[in-house]
């Protein structure tokens, strides 16, 4: 038993060495193994500054952009891009307007022809006359106030027939619809 209790002991001997023993490929040091640790930290931290640095440097370029006005274009939203629809404006009907034509040009026989013009394309010519004077330098069109939005429309249908300077103002009486005074422009 004593040899037996010797073999232990040198048995057990010999496993301390094999773990003390730096010679051993198998060694580990315990103190060592702390050290290793520490070292997968300080990779680990400096993996992650690295990170952040980058980030900071990405974002901060991109905050500078948007500063210098050189940023990012952003797409209009479907809602901003879609011109609200302006209101169709009512064609022009001819027959709706009436005129009275008076001749301010000092020509004889203007108002006549213009009315017989008029006529044709099918505006209705309530009357044909003298103006209050026959020396108008420029043709002159009076409206009744309730049909001055639609002024434009008349004028521009009568551009090939007649030229009308401007419009002079509120046609106050009569039935018509608007008042033409032709002058020495249109002759």
């Amino acid at each position: 038993m004593d040899s037996e209790l010797e073999s232990t002991e040198q048995s057990d001997l010999n496993k301390e060495s094999v773990v003390k023993t730096s010679d051993n490929p198998n060694f580990r040091d315990m103190e060592a193994a702390p050290g290793r640790k520490s070292m997968k930290k300080i990779i680990f931290v400096t993996v992650i500054l690295i990170v952040l640095l980058s980030a900071g440097f990405f974002f901060r370029s991109q905050i500078k952009g948007l500063v210098s006005g050189g940023g990012v274009k952003s797409t209009p939203s479907p809602s901003a891009s879609t011109p609200e629809p302006s209101p169709t404006p009512s064609p022009l009907v001819r027959s709706d307007w009436s005129f009275e034509i008076l001749n301010g040009s000092g020509v004889t026989g203007a108002a006549k022809k213009l009315a017989d013009e008029m006529q044709a394309l099918g505006y209705p010519v309530i009357k044909v006359g003298n103006a209050d004077r026959d020396n108008y330098s420029e043709t002159q069109i009076l409206i009744r106030e309730d049909l001055s939005e639609k002024i434009d429309l008349v004028i521009a249908d009568l551009k090939d027939t007649i030229k009308i300077a401007s419009v002079a103002g509120q046609l106050k009486e009569g039935t018509a619809s608007a008042r033409i005074i032709i002058g020495k422009d249109s002759i």
